[in-house]
């Protein structure tokens, strides 16, 4: 379990605080009102989360749904910590990076080459994503790899270049 439910708030003052453990580990502190301890706790539970309703210190002033995550739990690092958000997450150390899912390059006519386009990253912290360009003709496979500056460059320079192709049309044709 790697995130903590949605649970209900009020804002009265708290009552009850709820331990939150995973794996026999005390992972957050959920603060409710006498109203809403069963309906939190049953959220909870429903996530596959333990929860035990204790007493509150009389020095503790919480409003009801406020969550405090111990930061050495599992709840305050998502599982997913180690992915960029585009990350595919499927086999990411078998490929030793990071690979968002490839989209086609498809105008829905027969082309010369199959060209697919991703996104790539080293699994080094201190690396930098890329763009990856595959060309596909027959069995014969191309990779490119561009910088994401030189992916932005690129981009608009074909911008540019289809402008201009565009204002050569000639009576709604190709040349």
């Amino acid at each position: 379990m790697s995130t903590l439910p949605t649970l209900p708030a009020c804002g009265e003052p708290a009552t009850v605080r709820i331990e939150l453990y995973t794996a026999n580990s005390l992972d957050a502190c959920a603060y409710t009102c006498t109203a809403h301890t069963i309906h939190a706790t049953v959220v909870i539970r429903r996530a596959g989360l333990d929860a035990h309703a204790v007493g509150m210190a009389p020095d503790v002033d919480r409003p009801c749904g406020y969550v405090h995550v111990y930061p050495t739990g599992t709840l305050a690092a998502p599982a997913d910590q180690g992915h960029p958000p585009w990350c595919d997450r499927d086999d990411c150390q078998r490929r030793g990076q990071h690979r968002s899912r490839a989209r086609q390059v498809n105008t829905n006519r027969p082309e010369a080459f199959i060209v697919d386009v991703a996104l790539v990253q080293a699994l080094h912290p201190a690396a930098e994503p890329m763009a990856n360009l595959t060309s596909v003709e027959g069995a014969a496979a191309a990779n490119l790899v561009l910088s994401i500056g030189q992916a932005r460059v690129l981009r608009y320079r074909l911008v540019h270049l289809l402008d201009e192709a565009r204002a050569t049309r000639n009576g709604g044709c190709w040349p």
